[in-house]
């Protein structure tokens, strides 16, 4: 397999570079001819001219079959390119005087034969040639330092995932921790309806013979009841618990129906979700608060 590999490859060595492509480009000033090879092209170019027929030898290189092409420009008539054993030569019928320049490109993959006429000849002569030393001073950019660049990127862009990850978890923890935290039942919760509605009618206890009798109560939890207690003219809205709190107290408006009783409830229910929310740290002040309130007795 080697050796049928070599073999295959012996007439590129022998030749040297092979022309894959050529373009024509056709301007106001000039033609341009623009070769590509498969290898870059280290041979010799060599020029001649008889008349207006323009010969351009390019040892070292080979192309597969003639190529002929009618450009028809006021520079270029018409262009062969024509394979000669170990060179290659390319023929370019031009316009009188109109002269050619040859030039390579960086990688010397790609061969540039432009045709201009005298003045653009002589332009090109005339200017001045560039100071290597000049553009040798100006600042440039090593390869070094855009790695440095692209390295930064890189880290910033993983330091911020991190940071976002970590973010994430957090916030999820705590979404989790407060789901965890048991919930003090609401005023009007499913299970404290049930296992003890309210009365529709005031409810007699031993207490009436001392002139205090319950018109209306509901059972928020199995700790605390809110009630609707009367005593002679003025009724009082009281939570009972393991500390007596008083709502609020009534001498006109009095609630009559189970419904004047509810829609009572609903409006009283900031005081009471706040009453549950205290903590044992605060009993202090809601023992203040107990005592402000008990004075409107």
């Amino acid at each position: 397999m080697k050796l049928i590999i070599a073999v295959l490859l012996l007439p590129v060595l022998l030749w040297g570079s092979k022309i894959l492509s050529y373009n024509v480009y056709d301007r106001n000033d000039r033609v341009d001819v623009m070769l590509t090879f498969d290898t870059p092209y280290e041979g010799v170019l060599r020029q001649s001219r008889q008349g207006n027929t323009v010969i351009v030898k390019l040892e070292e290189a080979f192309i597969d079959g003639s190529k002929i092409k009618n450009v028809n420009s006021k520079y270029l008539e018409k262009l062969t390119i024509a394979p000669q054993g170990e060179h290659i030569d390319i023929i370019a019928q031009v316009a009188k005087d109109v002269t050619m320049q040859a030039s390579k490109t960086s990688d010397s993959y790609g061969l540039r034969l432009r045709f201009i006429p005298p003045a653009a000849t002589d332009t090109v002569t005339q200017t001045p040639p560039v100071d290597e030393t000049a553009l040798s001073g100006l600042p440039t950019k090593n390869n070094n330092e855009f790695e440095q660049s692209y390295y930064v990127v890189i880290a910033i862009l993983v330091i911020g995932i991190a940071i976002l990850f970590w973010l994430k978890q957090n916030i999820a923890k705590r979404a989790a921790t407060i789901q965890a935290e048991p919930k003090t039942p609401w005023l009007f919760n499913k299970t404290a309806s049930e296992a003890k509605p309210a009365s529709a009618a005031p409810i007699k206890t031993p207490s009436d013979a001392g002139g205090v009798h319950i018109r209306f109560q509901k059972t928020l939890d199995p700790a605390h009841t809110v009630a609707m207690l009367d005593y002679g003219t003025q009724s009082y809205l009281v939570l009972l618990g393991n500390n007596t709190l008083l709502l609020d107290k009534f001498q006109d408006n009095i609630p009559i129906t189970q419904n004047e009783f509810e829609s009572l409830l609903q409006s009283k229910h900031r005081e009471l979700d706040g009453y549950f929310q205290l903590a044992p740290a605060q009993d202090e002040a809601f023992d203040s608060y107990k005592e402000k309130a008990s004075g409107a007795y």
